[in-house]
């Protein structure tokens, strides 16, 4: 088994701080968009997720037969894997971060026009990184001690140690983007 040359915190800020760039450079509106599409993705791909969906699916249209007609229909599980395999979610849970991309640029083709859309922009894209970063974690097959059986040293944001940095980082960002607006605002003195 081998393992990158960094530690887990390292391998989380470096991947935060390319979702801070990019949510710069795209500004807050796109990067909501983009966030929607991220959610959507980590719920309806996930596998734990996915497969309890897909079972309330299953389960729907008896549960309709049932409150139209009165009578109970046997209940259908729902697929136990997934049909994609275990590549093929990964590969759709990219196609649906892609898709969110794509949507976000073409709803607002614009670039940000003033700082504070742009410094906003990074809260949606750090809270996207993050779940960006649990669904990675949750893709990697665990062994019986819970242990990833490929170690990549980049793990899910832990509540205790990494949600107060993103929250944080929004702080920052927010209160730059208010700065950055009330300069903007005030009048230049002759």
């Amino acid at each position: 088994m081998s393992s990158l040359p960094f530690t887990e915190q390292q391998c989380f800020f470096v991947v935060m701080l390319a979702f801070i760039v990019i949510g710069f450079q795209r500004g807050w509106r796109r990067e909501l968009v983009t966030l929607v599409f991220v959610l959507l993705g980590v719920f309806l791909v996930r596998q734990d997720t996915g497969r309890t969906f897909a079972q309330f699916l299953a389960r729907l249209p008896g549960t309709i037969t049932f409150f139209m007609t009165g009578t109970p229909q046997p209940g259908v599980a729902g697929p136990a894997t997934s049909p994609l395999g275990p590549w093929g979610s990964l590969l759709l849970f990219a196609i649906v971060m892609g898709v969110g991309y794509f949507v976000g640029n073409k709803a607002f083709p614009a670039k940000p026009a003033t700082p504070q859309e742009r410094f906003i922009g990074i809260v949606p894209a750090v809270i996207s990184g993050a779940f960006v970063l649990a669904y990675l974690d949750s893709f990697l097959p665990k062994d019986a001690s819970g242990r990833s059986a490929l170690v990549v040293n980049v793990q899910s944001p832990d509540p205790g140690n990494y949600v107060p940095v993103i929250f944080v980082i929004a702080v920052v960002a927010v209160v730059i983007a208010l700065i950055a607006a009330r300069a903007k605002k005030s009048p230049a003195k002759k």
